[in-house]
């Protein structure tokens, strides 16, 4: 059962570990259960083919060699390591590039083998039981209580470790869980025991050293969703989650970066006292660091630790708004509440975006909570040029999903850059509404010039007074 609680405990850490990297989408999860499976399996085939003699030797030395893999290369520093090394190799090259092939890469290298000493442990212990035990019954038993650990690892690991302790935590743990399993097979009388101990405990305390101690130095928090800390910045600082600078506050001006800048001025040109802006992706809560402007704002992330942190590290001031802890899509789907601004800035990494927030339902979604003259704000990471398939149907999904989208983007690149739509709730009467051609043959475009233009000025003097 414990090597079940193991087994677990390096699937769901592998897929936290690698988010900063390859962000968080059903590819990148595939990939490591994919592996994960396929390294299972191997290892209970080979396992079932060990020599009687070797019993007992195989599954001390799995243990030790899943134990330094699982402390090591799972540690935050050997994953940056191994990523951004692979990286540069492969800069340029359009293949190869791929971070998800990177992935499977770490897979292969670092999960799949530990993977495969712990898929051992089963046929070897089933080997070991007593002869008047019947086989059958004792692979049942081994196996039930395997897949027990299975359901306690991804529990406990998730819901437990990584939430209170933080993945350095997790990590060390779950090694200590594995050195548990050693005391169990080890023959306490032969005289190698002792440098077997001796080895162990000293591994657990490097382990523990490079998961919990530096990781400590390099985070103010990690949790099941991000690692973040705050970074100082010639005029300020940064708020970097999962390895993107997702936010920035300027000393004096308490501004943000560009695109943040943006969306404020579209948001309060307008008057907003007394509205109801709802912020989809709280990141360093700077939307509102300088001024609410009368207006309601309710920040919503996913992560509950994201406010404390801000909070004490980042703005180093309580945050002006309401914060909800939840997912975004799930929120809207069960909140009734009609909002006059929803802005989306939903990231996991520095470029993706969470699949299930990033699809023409969930944007029709946001549409259906505004109210009749609301307005969405979306910040899109892609390509302006949109000469890429992943930018020119976003930019498409967007459009179809919402009603009259205007853009702005931070900088015009055969790049990825920060797009902002600006965009209006879809209604009946906007999509009836269709637009036509101004022709040299009609006066039409000098006659809607000027009435746009009349309203423009009406507005102007409104705002005088």
């Amino acid at each position: 059962m414990l090597e079940g609680l193991a087994s677990s405990g390096l699937q769901m850490i592998t897929i936290r570990q690698t988010v900063p990297f390859v962000g968080s989408s059903v590819l990148s999860t595939s990939v490591i259960i994919s592996c994960f499976l396929g390294a299972l399996a191997l290892g209970y085939y080979w396992g079932g083919q060990q020599a009687p003699e070797r019993y007992t030797r195989s599954l001390i030395n799995n243990l030790i060699y899943s134990i330094a893999l699982f402390g090591i290369g799972l540690s935050y520093v050997f994953v940056q390591f191994f990523f951004q090394s692979i990286a540069d190799i492969t800069q340029g090259m359009m293949f190869l590039g791929n971070p998800l092939l990177h992935l499977t890469l770490f897979c292969l290298v670092i999960m799949s083998p530990l993977v495969f000493f712990l898929g051992q442990t089963v046929p070897l212990l089933i080997n070991t039981v007593n002869e008047k035990t019947r086989k059958s019954e004792a692979s049942g038993n081994a196996t039930a209580l395997s897949t027990v650990g299975n359901v306690l690892g991804c529990l406990i690991t998730s819901l437990v470790l990584m939430y209170y302790l933080g993945v350095g935590y997790s990590i060390f743990i779950n090694c200590l869980i594995l050195a548990i399993c050693l005391v169990f097979v080890v023959d306490w009388h032969s005289p190698k025991t002792n440098y077997l101990v001796v080895f162990t405990l000293t591994s657990l305390a490097i382990i523990f050293s490079l998961n919990v101690r530096f990781t400590d130095k390099l985070f103010a928090a990690t949790t099941p969703f991000s690692n973040m800390h705050v970074a100082e910045h010639p005029n300020g600082r940064r708020f970097v989650i999962n390895r993107s600078n997702a936010s920035f506050i300027d000393d004096e001006t308490h501004k943000g970066w560009p695109y943040i800048e943006t969306i404020k001025k579209g948001v309060f040109s307008q008057d907003m006292l007394g509205k109801d802006i709802l912020v989809l992706g709280a990141g360093g809560f700077t939307l509102s660091a300088e001024d609410t402007h009368g207006a309601n704002i309710t920040y919503l992330d996913i992560d509950p630790e994201i406010k404390i942190i801000a909070e004490k590290y980042f703005l180093k001031e309580p945050i002006k708004g309401k914060f909800i802890a939840n997912d975004a899509r799930s929120f809207l789907l069960t909140n009734g509440k009609q909002w006059d601004v929803i802005v989306v800035d939903l990231y996991t990494n520095s470029a993706t975006i969470p699949m299930h927030t990033s699809t023409y339902e969930f944007f029709s979604l946001v549409s259906s909570k505004l109210n009749s003259d609301g307005m969405a704000v979306l910040n899109i990471a892609a390509n302006p040029m949109l000469n890429d398939a992943y930018s020119l149907n976003m930019d498409y999904t967007v459009r179809q999903a919402l009603s009259r989208c205007i853009t702005d983007i931070t900088d015009y690149k055969d790049s990825m850059v920060n797009i902002i739509y600006f965009c209006s709730k879809t209604t009946e009467d906007s999509n009836k509404a269709v637009a036509s051609l101004y022709i040299d043959d009609t006066t039409k475009v000098a006659v809607d010039g000027y009435i746009a233009a009349m309203k423009l000025e009406k507005w102007n003097d409104k705002k005088k007074f």
